[in-house]
């Protein structure tokens, strides 16, 4: 396995890693709507969250050599689903034509008082 630091991230707040490779699999750590340098939640609305999560997720993507089109697969934790629309236009826009498979749950509580997390699973050869 090889433990992949994304620098241009967020920090991890715990033990873990922004990614983990295991042969072609990727395994990327939720990422939430932390600004990379203040460590501070970004936007108090469910697009500005989903615009800083995707961004933060796509430093770390960069940093382990993928890019979006590698996503086959992402989880979505919202903490109201009324905000599924909200965070669908900005998901859908990070995505453009690529359709990896997907998982949005409603959850009661997310680190910081943020309103959404997301991971992702990876594939590249």
């Amino acid at each position: 396995m090889e433990f992949i630091h994304a620098p241009k991230a967020c920090a991890s707040v715990g033990p873990y890693s922004h990614c983990v490779k295991a042969g072609s699999t990727y395994y990327l750590c939720g990422q939430v709507p932390f600004h990379p340098v203040t460590g501070e939640v970004v936007g108090n609305g469910m697009k500005e969250q989903a615009v800083q999560t995707l961004a933060n997720m796509k430093a770390v993507l960069e940093a382990a050599g993928l890019a979006v089109t590698d996503i086959a697969k992402t989880t979505v934790f919202v903490t109201n689903m009324d905000d599924f629309a909200a965070f669908n236009e900005v998901y859908a826009a990070f995505m453009g034509e690529h359709r990896p498979a997907r998982v949005c749950v409603e959850v009661s509580n997310i680190a910081h008082g943020c309103l959404l997390e997301m991971d992702a699973i990876c594939f590249k050869e």
